[in-house]
């Protein structure tokens, strides 16, 4: 029996001017998201008034400490909980059928891309590890479309680590992505990518065209499309001035491109080709679909009618192999935006979309959850298998779980020193050591409901295991919910489902 105290975190930290205290500000809305619950008559499950009664404080009590640690508590608010071993896990997970490993799905966690090939590799990148770098995201996509073999060496973006010693040696100037092409050390994405077409022309040519042909004039009026909306975007994006001006000068450029897609037949800029106009809009498409509903309340992917060529662009993009390993989701991508650009701005108009996306309106992020399609608030364009999603979101978490379960703690342990600008990412925080045992019993019942959602949704955490103060508990689960990054750590749906299956356990707790 393990038997912990409570530790209570909670945190401010500054994101940029537009954006103060976001950590303090989402807790806020946690509270929010407590009281409709609450006003809605209760959970499912039948855990009624009292539970209600518990979270609510909790909360309440984690808003009023916003940004200090109050060291060991006393509340003697205790719960049980039991669940299989991680080895039983592990069985339980080898016995579902697994499908084979497609070698055209990009993999944000492989340090290596042979495609097949057994020689060494001519290319090393070097990209962020968090997978948030808009210019790293275009040649890790244009190696993976090519299949060009390559080796990865993930590198820290400064707003959340220091980078190592070694890179700054042969990048002084810290920028990423990077490539060293036998040993050449190639900055700035767009020379890398030009370099990598003209290096390896036996591997499907992106932009094939003839200098001064007319596919060619259009490709090059594309890009110069594609820096105007970004222009557009970066300026309605982190300001919170005229912000009807702002919209209204983005929507322009964004027009002009839903038309020039319908122009060229589609669904893809240059026709029914992929080209390297598609992969310099698609980091940012992703980034503005995201952040401008998040931050702006304006949805521009499934909008419903005004850039119908962009939804069949998004579309053909999400149903590309090699996108689908890339891509992020609309909450990690808000939430990292920030600290990139210095803040971003809100408008008021964003509410609704904003607590949908952090999961804090009562109905995102719990179970049960509604399917995934292209009329979801985040559309998804392909099919929607929540079996497959739990599986692969219990896969990943049973891999790795002794650092899952040391990174969760860290949500009832010590901030990190120094302190990084993303509030996602806490690089130097320590876990709360006495708490382990009782983090790692509650995950391991997060998973077994995954995998068993049914038995254990009936159950619920068993009783007689190992008692322990809840507190710190549910602290670390909520830590880890909210540091579940797309693509980093699982895709979109099972990132879906685990957040929502770890609220399912802090609401038990």
């Amino acid at each position: 029996m393990v038997k912990t105290s409570t530790t209570t975190a909670g945190r401010s930290t500054s994101q940029g001017s537009t954006r103060v205290q976001p950590r303090a500000r989402a807790v806020e809305r946690r509270v929010r998201c407590a009281r409709t619950v609450r006003a809605a008559g209760g959970v499912s499950g039948g855990e009624g008034k009292d539970f209600m009664k518990r979270a609510f404080e909790r909360a309440r009590g984690m808003l009023e400490n916003v940004g200090e640690r109050t060291g060991v508590a006393t509340s003697g608010m205790k719960c049980d909980i039991d669940a299989p071993t991680w080895g039983e896990l592990e069985r339980m997970l080898s016995e579902l059928p697994q499908e084979p490993v497609d070698d055209e799905v990009s993999d944000a966690s492989a340090s290596e891309r042979l495609f097949g090939t057994t020689s060494i590799p001519r290319v090393k990148l070097y990209r962020d590890s968090a997978s948030w770098c808009p210019y790293s995201q275009k040649i890790w996509m244009q190696l993976e479309e090519k299949r060009i073999p390559y080796v990865k060496e993930k590198i820290n973006m400064r707003c959340y680590g220091l980078k190592p010693e070694s890179f700054m040696k042969i990048a002084p100037s810290g920028a990423l992505p990077v490539i060293e092409l036998d040993g050449q050390v190639i900055s700035e994405s767009s020379v890398i990518a030009r370099v990598i077409e003209d290096e390896f022309p036996e591997h499907k040519p992106l932009l094939p065209y003839v200098p001064g042909s007319a596919e060619g004039e259009r490709a090059r009026y594309l890009m110069q499309m594609e820096r105007a909306l970004f222009g557009r975007w970066m300026q309605w994006i982190t300001s919170s001035w005229s912000d009807g001006s702002g919209y209204s000068a983005y929507s322009e450029v964004l027009d002009s491109v839903d038309a020039e897609l319908g122009s060229g037949g589609g669904p893809y800029f240059m026709g029914s080709d992929f080209t390297m106009v598609d992969i310099a809009f698609a980091p940012f498409l992703e980034r503005m679909a995201s952040s401008i509903l998040y931050y702006k309340g304006v949805k521009i992917e499934g909008n419903g009618g005004r850039w119908p060529h962009l939804d069949s662009w998004f579309a053909a993009m999400a149903n590309r192999k090699t996108y689908r390993g890339i891509k992020s989701d609309y909450y990690t991508t808000a939430h990292d935006l920030p600290p990139q650009l210095g803040g971003c701005a809100e408008n008021g108009d964003n509410v609704s979309a904003r607590d949908a996306i952090d999961g804090v309106d009562g109905v995102n992020w719990r179970l049960p959850l509604g399917p995934l399609n292209e009329k979801s608030l985040e559309p998804w364009w392909s099919s929607d298998d929540p079996v497959a999603a739990r599986i692969e979101a219990a896969r990943k978490i049973v891999s790795n779980h002794t650092n899952v379960v040391r990174f969760a703690a860290r949500g009832c342990g010590e901030p990190g020193k120094p302190s990084y600008s993303a509030p996602l990412s806490d690089p130097n925080a320590r876990p709360g050591e006495a708490h382990i045992p009782a983090v790692d019993a509650a995950l391991r019942c997060v998973v077994h409901a995954m995998l068993q959602p049914d038995v254990a949704s009936a159950q619920g955490p068993a009783k007689n295991a190992g008692m322990f103060d809840a507190d710190a508990t549910s602290a670390s689960l909520a830590y880890l919910r909210d540091r579940v990054g797309v693509p980093r750590d699982m895709s979109y749906p099972a990132a879906r489902q685990f957040r929502a299956y770890l609220n399912w356990a802090i609401e038990r707790l």
